[in-house]
């Protein structure tokens, strides 16, 4: 007969919190962990926008995430426009959905971007030489110069696409994280204020 208790039930906060952190920073350095690539939603006028992008760093004090995005991508003025932002995690195998909410700010030319853009392999910084993401083309398009689609730049080739090249950096307001279990869902609330105190609170699935 199923077990209808609720797994681990006298698990804190704090063993919840350090979950999704753990997460979090595995989402940075493994390429093939679920968190590596989140859905990022913004705000488009009255609309919402989503799209998968790849988590390149995350701090936990103060506690924010950041991508790297293309200075002329459509997100990047969606940002400037209402800075908002939401993510979504999931990682199947442990049954995990992570909610972010944030607030986002756009870095050019300064000293995270050099570092990001040091640490970037010359073959994604390919992105960044291209067209900005979102222009009509009369045909299939990779939007890159078409000698640059079968090979990567050069250095000196690379850095054509520095000015182009930002981070966008978002902070962390709040994580709605849910942990799935056929026993009985748990949910949690975790909430920062403006002078970074945390409240948590358990909330019905």
């Amino acid at each position: 007969m199923l077990d209808k208790s609720i797994r681990d039930k006298n698990i804190s906060h704090g063993e919840i919190l350090k979950k999704v952190w753990r997460n979090l920073d595995l989402g940075v350095i493994d390429r093939k962990h679920p968190f590596h690539l989140p859905v990022f939603g913004t705000v488009d006028g009255d609309a919402p926008s989503l799209r998968t992008v790849v988590l390149r760093r995350f701090w936990r004090k103060p506690a924010r995430i950041a991508f790297h995005s293309h200075l002329g991508s459509p997100k990047v003025s969606q940002i400037e426009a209402n800075p908002n932002v939401y993510w979504l995690f999931y990682n199947s195998e442990e049954r995990l959905q992570v909610r972010i909410k944030g607030t986002a700010s756009i870095h050019q030319n300064d000293e995270l971007t050099d570092e990001q853009w040091q640490a970037t392999e010359l073959f994604s910084r390919r992105c960044y030489i291209g067209e900005a993401p979102t222009q009509e083309s009369k045909k299939p398009t990779t939007g890159l110069p078409d000698d640059l689609n079968y090979r990567k730049p050069t250095p000196e080739e690379s850095e054509h696409g520095k000015e182009n090249f930002v981070v966008v950096v978002s902070t962390i307001d709040e994580i709605d994280c849910m942990e799935l279990d056929r026993r009985g869902h748990r949910r949690s609330l975790f909430t920062w204020n403006a002078e970074g105190e945390l409240e948590m609170k358990w909330l019905t699935p």
